[in-house]
């Protein structure tokens, strides 16, 4: 059920942040997040690094990867720090790091997630590719305008 929650909670932070014309823009966003959320995942599961408690299906939480992770993708993006300096770039990245592997370490000691060759450290430095990946696509795509003018 926290997952539920936590995708709600998400999405509605998301449609208050966007303004309601320019929300399609992120339908690319979107689709990536969750995509690489699920091959991410997938692989977490297939060798090992963790398990979902809870309903899953294929071992995968749909709920994590694809409503969390699609939404966090738009945040990300949406909040990105446009014009404010490659060092400020960097900090936000790692702060996005840093909130996803303290609630990710939060879901392992309620046991809503179970670590098994997986630990805070490696949570963190996925989240750094992970969000790097969703800015790097957005970059390229450039369907948002929010990282590239033009």
């Amino acid at each position: 059920m926290i997952y539920i929650w936590c995708t709600l909670i998400l999405w509605v932070l998301f449609k208050l942040c966007v303004p309601w014309r320019e929300w399609r823009n992120y339908y690319p966003v979107f689709l990536f997040s969750a995509l690489l959320g699920t091959v991410c995942d997938l692989w977490g599961i297939v060798y090992g690094q963790w398990l979902y408690h809870g309903p899953t299906v294929g071992g995968l939480s749909l709920w994590s990867v694809i409503g969390m992770a699609a939404a966090e993708g738009g945040l990300f993006i949406r909040l990105y720090p446009t014009g404010r300096g490659w060092g400020m770039q960097l900090l936000y990245l790692f702060g996005w790091a840093v909130v996803n592997t303290v609630c990710e370490w939060g879901f392992v000691q309620a046991e809503w997630i179970g670590y098994l060759r997986w630990n805070p450290l490696k949570a963190f430095i996925f989240y750094l590719f992970f969000f790097g990946t969703v800015g790097l696509q957005e970059y390229a795509y450039n369907g948002t305008k929010r990282l590239r003018k033009g």
